[in-house]
């Protein structure tokens, strides 16, 4: 009977379906030597299982301290470079949108930025006049009402 019940956790123990309480009573069975012949090839996972849980380790771990802080001090002074080389970047732009002190000068220069869109416009609505062509032809062969 006990062997059944023993069995039937172990299924459950290698699915990942016991509980803590299953799994203390598969370790004690297993560690108690009296283990059944079919079962016995479990025996030394749950024994080494055992001892893993009573080792501890007991060398020391040597911690660098201060390492961190230097990088921490590092990247504060680096940070605070580039906000001032930004700040003193901007200060020293000088802020020209295209003002002209001569009004003659900046009337020509207004006059020839006007030229050049109306270039630009002009050569745009040229291709219009195709357009124009190709609707007369279409409703002389379509013959709208």
């Amino acid at each position: 009977m006990e062997s059944k019940a023993i069995e039937t956790l172990l299924e459950k123990y290698l699915e990942a379906e016991t509980t803590v309480r299953e799994e203390e009573r598969l370790r004690a069975y297993f560690t108690s030597g009296d283990v059944a012949p079919h079962l016995q090839q479990y025996a030394p996972m749950f024994t080494f299982f055992s001892v893993a849980k009573e080792e501890c380790y007991s060398g020391k771990v040597n911690i660098k301290p201060g390492r961190k802080k230097v990088y921490s001090w590092v990247a504060i002074a680096a940070s605070i470079v580039i906000l001032l080389g930004v700040a003193l970047d901007q200060n020293s732009r000088v802020n020209e949108f295209g003002t002209y002190e001569d009004p003659e000068l900046a009337m020509q220069k207004t006059k020839e930025a006007l030229e050049m869109v109306s270039r630009y416009m002009n050569t745009g609505t040229e291709d219009l006049g195709y357009l124009q062509e190709f609707n007369s032809t279409k409703n002389k062969i379509v013959k709208n009402p």
